[in-house]
């Protein structure tokens, strides 16, 4: 798909093949539901406004670059990815966007205006300006897995302003509950935890 503006239509990304859309392609209240993995979609100055993404199957390891998201909202399961642009919100951008429907775990927010993005509930939780929270976490002891991830987390350049990820994720690897994990992470400056 290229060169064309959609309204209202449910748009299918398949599997098992290369999605290629742009350039100048904008969605405007379109359902996209996407089966494809991270090998199988290329954006090119790609727009979508209102409607909704729908990852069918988990997306792992995917930047979504060279597309600007506004009002929409996300469903399915993220792990990985990259929302926006390191460099220039011109390539890339997500505003105004829900995922309180999708599960995420290792994503990050790329010079976003993260008071319009509404993040997924508990157990998923949110770390803004994960930079700034890099001296306290490096301060205090961690179960050995959770205090990898959050050292990972916080070793980042300014730009990236959020990173939301998956307790329960965290908790199956350091075999501790929840509710452990929770009270660990609710102290670090910067942390959202919705519900």
């Amino acid at each position: 798909m290229r060169e064309k503006k959609i309204f209202d239509q449910i748009v299918w990304l398949g599997g098992g093949l290369v999605n290629v859309l742009g350039p100048k392609l904008e969605f405007n209240n379109c359902s996209v539901n996407s089966k494809a993995d991270a090998r199988g979609m290329v954006f090119s100055d790609v727009v979508m406004i209102g409607g909704v993404f729908d990852q069918k199957i988990r997306l792992e390891d995917f930047p979504f670059q060279k597309i600007h998201f506004s009002k929409v909202t996300f469903k399915g399961e993220y792990f990985g990815c990259d929302f926006g642009d390191w460099d220039d919100v011109n390539v890339s951008s997500v505003s105004d966007c829900d995922f309180s429907e999708a599960r995420m775990h290792g994503c990050r927010f790329l010079n976003t205006e993260m008071a319009g993005i509404v993040m997924p509930p508990w157990p998923c939780f949110c770390l803004n300006d994960p930079s700034k929270a890099r001296d306290f976490v490096m301060s205090k002891p961690w179960p050995k897995s959770m205090g990898l991830t959050l050292d990972i987390y916080t070793d980042t350049d300014p730009e990236c302003v959020a990173i939301v990820a998956d307790a329960s994720v965290m908790a199956d690897k350091d075999k501790i509950s929840l509710d452990e994990v929770r009270a660990l992470l609710k102290d670090i400056p910067g942390m959202r935890i919705k519900g």
